[in-house]
């Protein structure tokens, strides 16, 4: 509470010193996404739920807090780029390095393990897929490596320069492909691949054919991927994570059949139900499946207002469509794990949120013609 209480403070104070700094827009959306939105739907919870613990709701809200972390960084015009790349960079070569630690030094690999599962900093141990076992390195934070895909597509492919960027890029990139396989996140290596795509394309819009053939790749491997996908049982209903989300949603719809209220009013921000999942089975306040929560805390109409916040960044004028990629990206993922209402996914928010704020500030400004044609993004934006 102090750091966002600090970063508050100082927000504020960098407003008033330099005003233009911090849209106000900005400054409006962080206070009702931190305080408004937590302060009603707490009430909620406390009028439906009397009596009962408030541990849970306050520990989404403090998820919720770092969001304003925002505000001293959108004021001051920090770049996130170079510390996010470090960060990001850390983490995917500690997966690396524990994959082949495993293999090269396993006493030392089953030590480091331990500390980092008891510390609940990774998940690590085996995952199967039907007659498939893979070693999974999971990290709490393994999800971030998303959001500089983006900056590192646009390097690859959009910005025009030296080999030897590029090849760094192209090198950087391949090391988070690696990271989330060896993560055996499914959801995550795919949608990274997507993610991938989805920029590439982006940056040669303009270039119907060269569009065309990448589809049309896309394609091919989309049906290899599927031959895969039949062979290991990844989708498979008995498949132990999947059959955990089927559960947690098939109780979902019990829950609203037995209390069809909270689809008006919700249940109150962090309010819990019985989820017959397998290994749970008991009552819990947060799932795999975050959008479904987000219905159960603040009702149908209070979860899409709730998610229109997140996406305003995106309507900014002259907001980057490859950051635009890039926060969707992680949305997605974000929808089939907790990783929205804590402190990593308002980091990623923060994230995202600086970029399109940088990329709409800066198309405020004259632009020369030909630097669109060069970078492949709008005019004006910062990548």
């Amino acid at each position: 509470m102090p750091v966002f209480a600090v970063a508050l403070l100082l927000s504020l104070l960098l407003k008033l010193l330099k005003p233009a700094a911090l849209p106000r827009d900005l400054l409006y959306r962080v206070l009702f996404l931190a305080f408004a939105i937590p302060a009603v739907y707490l009430a909620v919870f406390i009028i439906r739920h009397p009596g009962q613990n408030l541990s849970e709701p306050f520990s989404l809200v403090k998820g919720l807090w770092a969001i304003l972390l925002i505000l001293p960084v959108a004021a001051a015009e920090a770049d996130l780029k170079k510390p996010a790349l470090v960060l990001v960079g850390i983490m995917a070569a500690s997966i690396i390095g524990l994959r082949f630690l495993a293999v090269s030094d396993p006493a030392l690999y089953e030590k480091i393990s331990l500390f980092l599962v008891d510390h609940h900093v990774a998940r690590i141990g085996s995952r199967h897929f039907g007659e498939v076992d893979v070693m999974m390195i999971y990290f709490a934070t393994t999800p971030l490596v998303i959001i500089v895909v983006p900056f590192l597509m646009h390097l690859i492919f959009g910005k025009p320069g030296r080999v030897w960027p590029k090849f760094g890029a192209l090198l950087f990139l391949g090391l988070i492909l690696a990271a989330s396989l060896f993560s055996a996140a499914r959801a995550l290596l795919v949608v990274l691949l997507m993610e991938c795509l989805a920029c590439y394309l982006f940056i040669h819009r303009r270039r119907l054919q060269l569009v065309a053939g990448s589809l049309a790749l896309a394609g091919i491997f989309l049906v290899l991927g599927l031959m895969v996908v039949q062979r290991t049982e990844l989708l498979s209903a008995d498949e132990q994570s999947n059959s955990i989300k089927i559960a947690h949603f098939e109780s979902f719809l019990a829950f609203i059949n037995d209390n069809p209220a909270v689809l008006l009013t919700g249940d109150g921000l962090g309010a819990t139900y019985f989820s017959h999942a397998p290994e749970v089975n008991q009552e819990v306040y947060q799932t795999e499946l975050t959008y479904l929560d987000t219905v159960r805390y603040f009702g149908l109409a209070g979860a899409l207002f709730f998610l229109a916040l997140l996406f305003m960044p995106l309507l900014l004028p002259g907001s980057n469509g490859l950051w635009t990629i890039g926060l969707l990206s992680y949305l997605i993922v974000a929808g089939n794990n907790p990783l929205l209402f804590n402190s990593t996914g308002m980091l990623a928010l923060v994230f995202f949120w600086s970029q399109q704020v940088r990329s709409s500030q800066n198309s405020s400004q004259a632009v020369k013609p030909a630097s669109r044609a060069l970078t492949g993004t709008p005019a004006g934006a910062v990548i």
